[in-house]
């Protein structure tokens, strides 16, 4: 196959190069894989079109030989005033995940938050999805009771998604979050119309969350995260179970870990703290 990127360095970099370097981070190396994806590794040849440069990341995600590959599809239709269709509706993480979630042979959620694509032989699993979209019973809850779990970043830098650090503090019930309801209507996957109301645990008004690259950077120090450059960025995995562990303990020992100061609980309030006519809302 031809070179499907080069990087700054005017590197060319292949299928298999993917594919070794998710080998590397051990990805090959479990049951099921929840994938983020920002396929932004460097500068793609104008005579590869998107479908094929999408289909080739793919190829390398299924010779990793991995029974389950489960993709975040999130959409957070309710919070935009849209309609969750879950045939229709796009979703903004990536164009690979987008990509994977109309492949034959899967399953999209019902949650119109955060929906999750999954294999169809998972769909009896997935099939009852909570109403909260973070609590007991919600699609990263399911993946939590799942055994042999790796989460998989594939050029994704956790800072921008790792919405997972929110299912843990959801199951801490941390004082700095409240679950905020949003209303709205659901079209499944035969056409019929639902009025449903979604919780989402967000931050109240009152804290301000830590930015950067700074528990990434943690993980990466503690071997817990495995992470490997892949031209102009990286790929990096870790267990499920491991990153779950993890983040209990931080949040326990320092409770403002992912703050950027101490809160009064005086100063706390539940209200949304994003604003939708500042643009598009795709986070909690």
């Amino acid at each position: 196959m031809d070179a499907l990127f080069f990087d700054d360095e005017k590197k060319e970099y292949r299928e298999e190069d993917v594919y070794q370097a998710l080998k590397a981070v051990g990805a090959d190396d479990c049951e099921t894989l929840f994938l983020h994806s920002d396929l932004t590794f460097g500068t793609i040849p104008l005579d590869f079109n998107r479908k094929e440069y999408l289909r080739a990341f793919s190829n390398a995600l299924d010779c990793l030989g991995v029974k389950n590959l489960i993709v975040p599809t999130f959409t957070y239709s309710f919070c935009n005033g849209e309609i969750y269709d879950v045939k229709k509706s796009r979703t903004p993480m990536g164009s690979l995940n987008e990509y994977l979630r109309k492949q034959p042979g899967r399953y999209r959620t019902m949650d119109p938050l955060l929906s999750l694509s999954v294999p169809q032989n998972l769909e009896i699993l997935y099939s009852d999805i909570s109403q909260h979209s973070l609590g007991k019973g919600s699609g990263l809850d399911i993946l939590h009771s799942m055994r042999n779990v790796k989460i998989l970043f594939l050029g994704a830098r956790l800072h921008d998604c790792f919405t997972y650090l929110h299912y843990v503090e959801k199951m801490m019930d941390v004082p700095y979050r409240f679950d905020m309801p949003f209303t709205g209507e659901v079209v499944d996957e035969f056409g019929q119309h639902h009025k449903r109301t979604q919780y989402m645990h967000t931050a109240c008004t009152g804290v301000t969350l830590r930015e950067g690259t700074y528990l990434e950077d943690y993980l990466v120090e503690c071997g817990l995260l495995r992470r490997v450059r892949l031209g102009n960025g990286f790929v990096s995995c870790i267990d499920e179970a491991e990153a779950y562990r993890e983040l209990w303990n931080i949040i326990e020992r320092n409770p403002c870990y992912f703050l950027t100061a101490p809160y009064c609980v005086e100063e706390l309030r539940h209200e949304y703290t994003y604003d939708a006519s500042a643009g598009r809302i795709t986070h909690c």
